[in-house]
């Protein structure tokens, strides 16, 4: 191969991994713009949340919201930039990245509200209907699933958020040799590994449902707490069971385990994409659905967004460790990166000169 055939190759290949990366920070910015419009709503409508009180925590959702708003939409728009018109700029990615960490302001909102939840007598609560007779015990366990999930899948999402801006901004300053397949092993391990505590969680909510009432939701009202909305138990265990395997056997993966030698990297793809679909139609359509009246049917749009990232981002890892080099050759980027590198110094000269 010719130089100038290699510096094609090279220049082609940093420019389709950094389009990719745009493209996966476009879709996951366009959920955030999509999960905070109910608060949004909520909180400008008639019946707003009352600002009189800095304490009150719809005040602190309706902030939180309004960052998350804000961010989302910047991703989007650097996510179309890198993708369309191969454009990204540092500050661009330096503001997202400090805007990304203020969606904790209403994951961290959600998970207080929760908790002080919890701390109602079993006959204020608002987990359990009154009529299955709920003990103290049972409303705190509740309140314990609704924190440990929250922070789960918020992990999930933020987490997914924060890399997609970080790689494109390694590609924005030059700088991509670090994703190399053992970059994407050390993120797989942390994302199966939220995944699987997210799946456990709810596995354990159907489970002590399931054994503990006679659930009927037509009649006696819902079960739920937060975005875990139950109406049959055995739904959320089969979630649960299943996100749980999957998240086991993705860090297992990211420690060459569990491998298959043929249609390995395949076959978990599959059931990746097997427990997205059973999260949308099983945990988010059938169990809201089947609420009388449209109850909490906001919540279905809000779940499909935020559970994106921590079904996604597994799935993207195995796929960029068993692809790629286990570290970086030299000429994967070298070539094309040294041409980018000695053209923003001959810029930069020609400014000062200038």
């Amino acid at each position: 191969m010719t130089k100038d055939a290699q510096l094609n190759v090279t220049a082609y290949r940093f420019q389709s991994d950094s389009r990719q990366i745009g493209g996966m920070l476009m879709l996951l910015s366009m959920c955030v713009v999509i999960m905070p419009l109910g608060n949004i709503a909520i909180g400008f409508g008639l019946n707003g949340a009352e600002f009189d009180d800095p304490n009150d925590t719809p005040i602190w959702g309706l902030i939180g919201a309004l960052f998350a708003f804000i961010f989302g939409i910047t991703g989007v728009f650097a996510g179309y930039m890198a993708t369309v018109h191969d454009y990204s700029h540092k500050n661009i990615n330096m503001f997202l990245m400090v805007m990304i960490q203020t969606a904790w302001i209403m994951y961290i909102t959600d998970m207080v509200e929760v908790g002080n939840m919890s701390r109602l007598s079993p006959e204020e609560n608002l987990f359990i209907p009154v009529v299955y007779e709920p003990t103290v015990s049972d409303v705190q366990f509740m309140g314990a699933v609704g924190v440990i999930g929250i922070m789960m899948y918020a992990f999930g999402f933020v987490g997914s958020m924060a890399f997609m801006v970080w790689s494109l901004h390694s590609y924005t300053t030059n700088d991509p040799g670090i994703h190399c397949g053992s970059y994407f092993k050390g993120r797989m391990t942390l994302y199966s590994a939220v995944l699987a505590v997210a799946g456990f969680v709810q596995f354990l909510l159907g489970c002590y449902l399931e054994s503990r009432f006679d659930t009927n939701t037509v009649e006696n009202g819902v079960i739920g707490v937060s975005f875990f909305v139950v109406s049959f138990p055995e739904i959320a265990v089969w979630v649960g069971l299943l996100q749980m395997i999957n998240g086991v056997w993705g860090v297992a993966r990211s420690f060459d385990m569990c491998m298959m030698k043929d249609m390995d990297h395949q076959v978990f793809q599959y059931s990746m994409g097997f427990q997205w679909l059973n999260v949308l139609i099983l945990q988010d359509i059938v169990q809201i659905s089947y609420l009388p009246g449209g109850t909490n049917a906001p919540m279905a749009p809000f779940l499909a967004c935020f559970s994106l990232g921590m079904n996604l981002m597994p799935a993207y890892l195995d796929h960029k460790m068993n692809t790629l080099p286990e570290t970086m050759p030299d000429d994967y980027y070298g070539e094309v990166v040294a041409v980018l590198e000695m053209a923003k110094d001959t810029n930069e000269d020609a400014e000062q000169d200038a």
